[in-house]
């Protein structure tokens, strides 16, 4: 498992979350994605983060490299490219 967490400029959140759950949901798991969460910035309606775990690094550099990832994403309401820090995940703690 590969986890990445992506910073995202966004013009509208709507429009995002309706992009992102359907035409962007077909191009994650097109290249290996087991889910994703969406979180958003409480200080900033226009930023959101995401958090995507995918079968393997080379999973997500495919999905990078995909031509037909950009557009989709602009189509969302992205007004920049996603910054994309990985992650290792080291605990996971019951409330």
């Amino acid at each position: 498992m590969y986890t990445t967490l992506a910073e995202v400029s966004i013009g509208d959140l709507a429009t995002f979350i309706s992009v992102f759950a359907t035409r962007g949901a077909g191009m994650r798991r097109k290249h290996g994605s087991h889910g994703a969460e969406v979180l958003g910035a409480a200080e900033d309606p226009n930023r959101v983060y995401v958090l995507i775990d995918w079968e393997s690094r080379e999973h997500f550099e495919r999905f990078r490299a995909d031509p037909d990832v950009p557009p989709t994403m602009k189509s969302g309401g992205a007004t920049a490219p996603p910054r994309f820090t990985p992650l290792t995940r080291v605990g996971s703690f019951p409330a």
